[in-house]
C-alpha cells in the first residue's frame, strides 16, 4: 500500500552525521531503497532547527538546506519536488516519489514575513511554528505562556503562508494556540506528527477537542511514531529484532499495537477523513517495532487486523494526505 509521511528528520541526522550514508543508503530509518520498500508516495523531509544549540538559527537552516540540495542533485532523478498541488497531482497518477520540504521550528524566520517569502522560494511548503521553545510566532506545548496564544507576528505569518499556499503545521504548538488557528485561520492547519492525549498524557499529543476541530476544518493529524507519544512499555525482548541492544537492560520500543490504539481514538473523535502519517522517523530513540520506512506495510495490515477497512486504511496511508496537498498547495 502507498502511503505520505508528514515529516521526518533524515535531512538533520544526514547533515551532522554523514558517516551514516546518504539519501541512497543509509543506516538510518529513511533512504531511497526503503521507501521504495515501503511503498513511499511523498516524503516531508523537514529542516529541524534546534534553538537551544544553533546559535544562529538561519545560519543553520541554510546549512540544513545545503544537505537537502546536495542530496537533491545525486538521487533528483527517483524524486519529484512537491512545490505546488499538481505536483502532489502527479505523483498520484504516475507514482514516482514525491519530496516536500519543510522547517521545524519557525523561529527561523525571527517574525520576517521577508524570510518566510524566502523559504517559499527555497522550495519549502510546510512550517511547524514553534518546538520546544518560545520564538516569536508563538509558545509551545510544556513552557511558560500556555496562556497565550499567537504572538501578532504568528497571526502574521499564519495569514501570509495561507497567501502562499503554504501549509500551517501545529504540532509542538501549545493548545491555545493551535484552538486559535482552528478557530480563526481562513485554511486549517496540519499537526504534521502527534497522537491523542486522551490515550497517553503527553503534553505533545493532541486532546479530544482539538482532534475535533481538526476533523471539522478538514485538518489533518499525522500519527506520530515516537514511544514518549505512543506509551509504549519497556520491554526486555523482542522476537527476531536483533537490531535492538537489550544487554543494558529493557528498552521502550514503540510498538505497533499503540500505533493503531492512537490512530483508532483519533478517527473516532475527528472522523476517518483526519488521520494520516507523520512517523517522525529519524527522530525516535531508541527503537520502533516498525524499524524503517520499509516495513509500513506492517502497520497497513494491523490496522486491516484490527478492523478497518481497505479503503479506511488507505485514507490514513495516503489518500486523507493528497486531498489535504492537492487543496492547500
Amino acid at each position: 500500500m502507498r502511503y505520505i509521511d508528514l515529516h521526518c528528520d533524515t535531512i538533520y541526522e544526514l547533515t551532522d552525521h554523514p558517516e551514516k550514508g546518504d539519501l541512497g543508503r543509509s543506516s538510518l530509518q529513511i533512504d531511497l531503497e526503503k521507501l521504495a520498500a515501503g511503498g513511499a508516495l511523498i516524503q516531508d523531509f523537514a529542516l529541524f532547527v534546534d534553538m537551544g544549540k544553533d546559535g544562529d538559527p538561519w545560519a543553520r537552516y541554510e546549512a540544513l538546506l545545503g544537505t537537502y540540495h546536495r542530496e537533491m542533485k545525486k538521487y533528483g532523478d527517483w524524486f519529484r519536488p512537491i512545490l505546488s498541488a499538481a505536483d502532489a497531482a502527479a505523483c498520484e497518477a504516475d507514482g514516482k516519489l514525491g519530496a516536500m520540504l519543510s522547517i521545524e521550528e519557525g523561529g527561523v524566520l525571527g517574525g520576517s514575513l521577508e524570510r518566510l517569502n524566502r523559504v517559499h522560494e527555497d522550495g519549502v511548503r510546510l512550517i511547524t511554528l514553534t518546538w520546544n521553545y518560545p520564538n516569536e510566532l508563538g509558545w509551545p506545548n510544556g513552557t511558560e505562556g500556555e496562556d497565550k496564544g499567537l504572538t501578532e507576528a504568528g497571526r502574521a505569518v499564519v495569514e501570509e503562508l495561507g497567501r502562499l499556499h503554504m501549509i500551517v503545521d501545529t504540532s509542538h504548538l501549545n493548545d491555545r494556540g493551535t484552538r486559535e488557528i482552528l478557530r480563526e485561520a481562513k485554511r486549517p492547519p496540519v499537526a504534521s506528527h502527534s497522537d491523542a492525549r486522551a490515550v497517553t498524557a503527553h503534553q505533545r499529543n493532541l486532546p479530544d477537542d482539538l482532534l475535533r476541530l481538526f476533523g471539522e476544518r478538514g485538518g489533518l493529524v499525522g500519527l506520530n511514531f515516537s514511544n514518549h507519544f505512543l506509551g509504549s512499555p519497556a520491554v526486555t525482548s523482542f522476537l527476531g529484532r536483533e537490531d535492538i541492544d537489550f544487554s543494558a537492560g529493557p528498552v521502550i520500543v514503540s510498538r505497533i499495537a499503540d500505533m493503531v490504539r492512537h490512530g483508532l481514538h483519533i478517527m473516532d473523535v475527528a472522523g476517518e477523513d483526519t488521520l494520516a502519517i507523520g512517523t517522525d522517523f529519524d527522530g525516535i530513540q531508541p527503537a520502533v517495532e516498525v524499524k524503517d520506512a520499509s516495513e509500513m506495510p506492517r502497520l497497513a495490515e494491523a490496522f486491516l487486523a484490527a478492523g478497518l477497512t481497505e479503503a479506511q486504511v488507505e485514507k490514513i496511508f495516503w489518500k486523507n494526505a493528497m486531498r489535504y496537498l492537492k487543496e492547500m498547495l
